[in-house]
């Protein structure tokens, strides 16, 4: 049985694509829970709440390079107790 772990996906945008719930939509090897946006005048970021299978290490392999085709930053920190 494989174990579902959370994490938060802090994901920032500096002069990338536009950051929305729509942006978010094919975020590889996750289900999204929940995400909150936050914009500035040259940035915007997002918290997402992430459920995934593999460790969080293996995640932020997965995610950096989606986050890098669209011009954002991304960094995972596993929620507290998940895994």
């Amino acid at each position: 049985m494989t174990k579902t772990r959370h994490s938060v996906a802090i994901i920032l945008s500096v002069g990338g694509a536009e950051l929305h719930g729509g942006a978010l939509g094919d975020l590889p090897g996750v289900r999204l829970v929940r995400a909150e946006f936050a914009s500035g005048e040259r940035a915007a970021c997002v918290a997402a709440t992430v459920e995934h299978e593999c460790e969080t290490a293996e995640l932020l392999r997965v995610l950096r390079p989606w986050a890098a085709g669209r011009g954002w930053s991304v960094t995972v920190a596993p929620l507290t107790g998940s895994g």
